[in-house]
C-alpha cells in the first residue's frame, strides 16, 4: 500500500478487492473529481506488482520516427521500482507514463506490431505500416504511415489509442490500470475501445496473456454495459474511499445519467416526483421542498384517492421505470392507514421498496412543523401527540381547527430557517436529497 495513504479507510480493502476481481478481466471506477478514482489505480497496481502497469494521463506523444536500438529488458524493473517510490511520495500525484508511444512500436516483435496496426485500423477506419524515411535505404528511419500520412502529423486521438493498446500487447504485463481511457477519443472510439475490452474473443485473439484491465473514467461510454457488476462507484467522506459495486440496472442508468453532466432539469424534467395521499398533503410538501431544495423542481403530485393509479399512469409516461432513472427520484408517501397491500402493489409495479414511504400516523398533519402547530393550536409542542382527527377537524385539547385552516397557517409560516418534524426530516427529505445529489 502507499504509505503517504495511511490514513485512508478503503472499504472494502484494496486486498480483499483485488482478490475479489481476480476471475474478472474488466473493471471500471467512476465518481466524482477528488473522490479517490487515481487512488484506488495506484493501490491496485501496488498489490499486483511488476506485472501490472498503470497509465496516467499523460499520455500525448509526438512520434516523428521510429527508433530502431535494442531495449534493455531490465528498464520494467526500473519503471516499477521508480512507480513504488513515486507513489510513496506524498507530495507527488502520479500523472505521467514511462513508455511513450515510440518505445512501444518500437519494443512490440513484428507479430504484435502487426496485430496493434490490424487493431487500430479495424477501429479508425484507415490503414497503418511502417515504412522507411527513404524507401531506397534499408537503413533509413523508419515512421509510422496512416492511410499515406506520417502518425505524428495524424490526429492525437490515433495516437492515444494506439497507445493504449500496444501497452495491451505487451506481454511484459498482466494487467493494465488506465486513468481516464477517454482522453482525446471521439466518442465513437471511446464506444469502440470499452467494447474491445469486453469482448472476450477479440481479447483472446489480440492479446490472449492480459489478466485483467482496470481503469478510473468520467466516460459513461467506458462502463461496461454487458456485466453491469464490473463497474464501479467511487466515493470519498473525510478519511473514508468507498468503492460500491453496480448490481441494479437503475443504478447503472443513475450513473450514466449523471457521468453525462446533466441533471434531470437541464432536459425539463423534475428532479424528483413525490406522490402523496391527500389535498393538504401536496401544498405542504410543495412549500416545505421550496425552502429545503431551493433552486430544484421537484414535482409533488396528489393521489387523488388512487396513487397506484396515478403511479400506473407516470410508468405509462416515464416508459419501464425500472430501467429509468426516475425510479431512484420517485417517492410514494402513504398514511399509516392505507388498503391493505397498495405498498406491496406499488413495489410490484416498479416502485422502489424503501421509496414507498408511511407515516406513523394517519394524517400529514403529524408531520407538520411542530412548532408552527403548537402555535396554531395554543399549546405546548408536546401536547401535538394528543390530536385528534374526525373527518376535516383537528382537535387538541378544548380547541378543534378545520385542515384546511390548519393548512393554511402552516404554509404562511414555514421558511428558511423552519425546524420540520424528525418523522418528515427522516423518512422523506434526507432520503429525497441523497436521491437527487447521488
Amino acid at each position: 500500500m502507499i504509505r503517504a495513504n495511511d490514513q485512508l479507510i478503503f472499504e472494502p480493502p484494496i486486498a480483499e478487492f483485488v482478490e475479489s476481481r481476480s476471475e474478472a478481466f474488466y473493471t471500471t471506477f467512476s465518481g466524482s473529481n477528488n473522490s479517490g478514482k487515481s487512488l484506488i489505480l495506484k493501490n491496485v497496481k501496488m498489490r499486483l506488482g511488476r506485472g501490472a502497469y498503470m497509465a496516467g494521463p499523460h499520455r500525448f506523444y509526438h512520434v516523428t520516427e521510429i527508433a530502431t536500438q535494442r531495449f534493455n529488458p531490465n528498464d520494467y524493473d526500473s519503471w516499477h521500482s521508480s512507480f513504488v517510490n513515486e507513489a510513496n511520495n506524498a507530495e507527488h500525484n502520479y500523472e505521467h507514463n514511462y513508455i511513450d508511444l515510440g518505445r512501444i512500436i518500437g519494443g512490440l516483435k513484428d507479430v504484435k506490431r502487426a496485430k496493434l496496426f490490424k487493431l487500430c485500423a479495424e477501429m479508425i477506419g484507415v490503414p497503418f505500416a511502417l515504412k522507411r524515411r527513404d524507401p531506397d535505404n534499408e537503413l533509413s528511419p523508419r515512421y509510422v504511415d496512416m492511410d499515406g500520412q506520417n502518425l505524428a502529423t495524424g490526429s492525437t486521438g490515433t495516437r492515444l489509442l494506439m497507445t493504449l493498446l500496444g501497452l495491451c500487447l505487451d506481454e511484459q504485463f498482466q494487467y493494465l490500470l488506465i486513468d481516464e481511457p477517454e482522453l482525446g477519443l471521439s466518442p465513437r472510439l471511446q464506444g469502440e475501445l470499452a467494447r474491445f475490452f469486453a469482448d472476450a474473443a477479440k481479447r483472446q485473439e489480440f492479446f490472449p496473456h492480459l489478466k485483467g484491465i482496470y481503469v478510473a473514467t468520467h466516460s459513461h461510454l467506458m462502463l461496461d454495459k454487458r456485466n453491469i457488476s464490473n463497474n464501479f462507484i467511487v466515493t470519498k467522506n473525510g478519511a473514508k474511499i468507498g468503492i460500491e459495486q453496480v448490481t441494479t440496472v437503475p443504478r447503472l442508468h443513475s450513473l450514466q445519467f449523471n457521468m453525462l453532466g446533466n441533471s434531470l432539469e437541464d432536459l425539463f424534467l423534475p428532479a424528483a416526483i413525490v406522490i402523496c395521499e391527500g389535498k393538504t398533503d401536496r401544498p405542504f410538501i410543495e412549500r416545505s421542498f421550496q425552502h429545503q431544495f431551493p433552486g430544484r423542481r421537484i414535482l409533488v403530485i396528489e393521489g387523488q384517492g388512487d396513487v397506484k393509479r396515478i403511479f400506473r399512469n407516470l410508468c405509462t409516461s416515464l416508459g419501464d421505470i425500472r430501467k429509468s432513472p426516475f425510479q431512484e427520484r420517485t417517492f410514494i408517501v402513504l398514511d399509516s392507514v392505507h388498503t391493505a397491500g397498495t405498498a406491496a402493489d406499488l413495489v410490484a409495479m416498479g416502485a422502489k421498496a424503501a421509496n414507498v414511504i408511511v407515516w406513523n400516523k394517519n394524517g400529514i398533519e403529524y408531520v407538520y412543523p411542530p412548532q408552527l402547530v403548537a402555535q396554531a393550536f395554543s399549546c405546548g409542542v408536546s401536547n401535538i401527540e394528543d390530536m385528534t382527527i374526525d373527518g376535516d377537524n383537528l382537535t387538541i385539547g378544548n380547541m378543534t381547527l378545520r385542515k384546511i385552516d390548519l393548512s393554511d397557517q402552516v404554509l404562511s409560516g414555514i421558511g428558511p430557517d423552519t425546524t420540520h418534524a424528525d418523522e418528515f426530516v427522516s423518512k422523506l427529505v434526507t432520503p429525497l436529497a441523497q436521491a437527487i445529489e447521488a
